[in-house]
């Protein structure tokens, strides 16, 4: 387990917004519903486009996630993830999303705009 130190950002289900789909892979959710922890952006962009992740989303959204700053739980954006692009929703307004909501359908694209995100927090 990394120290501390070394984590980043975390992500969580926030909340569900319509009936869990029948392709779900429990356990992956399972884990979702705690308090996963990543190392570096890299890391939670890949899993956000990574193909299991993907596989359990669906055309209409059913669940929110959470993503946070490790160290200040007080900051964070909700992601809806859909099968193929997700969508930032930044209810602070910290002026990093276009209108405080942008969709991605890219990780270079999303990873740059949460670079930016994060940079705000750590001038």
């Amino acid at each position: 387990m990394p120290s501390t130190d070394d984590l980043l950002l975390t992500m969580t289900v926030s909340r569900l917004i319509d009936e869990l789909p029948e392709n779900i892979d429990e356990d992956l959710f399972n884990t979702l519903r705690g308090l996963c922890s990543f190392k570096s952006l890299e890391d939670l962009v890949s899993f956000l486009f990574s193909e299991n992740l993907c596989k359990m989303m669906s055309s209409s959204p059913w669940v929110v996630f959470e993503v946070g700053l490790y160290l200040d739980h007080t900051k964070t954006i909700e992601v809806v993830h859909y099968s193929d692009y997700l969508v930032i929703a930044d209810f602070a307004a910290s002026g990093v999303f276009s209108d405080n909501a942008e969709t991605f359908d890219t990780q270079l694209v999303l990873q740059n705009k949460l670079a930016a995100w994060i940079a705000q927090f750590n001038p």
